[in-house]
């Protein structure tokens, strides 16, 4: 299985969703199916069949972070110091076009998310990003098109 890099924090929140999944919610829901139960197993019973398919659900998403978890590998930090773009590491870019300025974090596909400015080093502008210095211009062919990019800093 291939390991997925993860930043600690990123680590962290995935183990916490987890054990809340674990110790929260799983116990919830087997207390209504419990409830739901004593009244009869029943094709009619809807508090037993939403209890059901709720439980499924909540098991899903714990097998799925599970697997995510056991995939992961915490990247600890750089290992090199030269101002260049890196998983961890923050990048101001502008594009060129719209003159609209950017900052994102490099992390792992598991914990992006653009509207909190993490970018996955997966997509088409974090492979473009990695490996680049600050004044560089970066173009990349995304499913919208092509777009330039300009890198403004760098932040480690």
């Amino acid at each position: 299985m291939e390991k997925v890099p993860i930043t600690r924090d990123g680590f962290n929140q995935l183990q916490a969703r987890l054990l809340y999944l674990r110790r929260v919610v799983r116990p919830q829901i087997l207390q209504e199916l419990e409830e739901a139960r004593a009244l009869g197993i029943k094709i009619e019973n809807q508090e037993y069949i939403s209890a059901r398919e709720r439980y499924l659900i909540v098991q899903k998403q714990i097998q799925e972070l599970t697997a995510k978890i056991a995939s992961c590998e915490i990247f600890a930090g750089r290992k090199f110091y030269s101002k260049q773009v890196g998983f961890g590491a923050i990048a101001t870019i502008r594009n060129l076009e719209t003159g609209e300025v950017h900052v994102y974090q490099l992390v792992g596909p598991f914990e992006a998310d653009v509207t909190k400015g993490k970018l996955s080093i997966d997509s088409p502008v974090g492979k473009s990003l990695i490996g680049r210095r600050e004044g560089d211009n970066v173009t990349v062919y995304t499913p919208g098109g092509v777009r330039v990019y300009h890198i403004l800093s760098i932040q480690i």
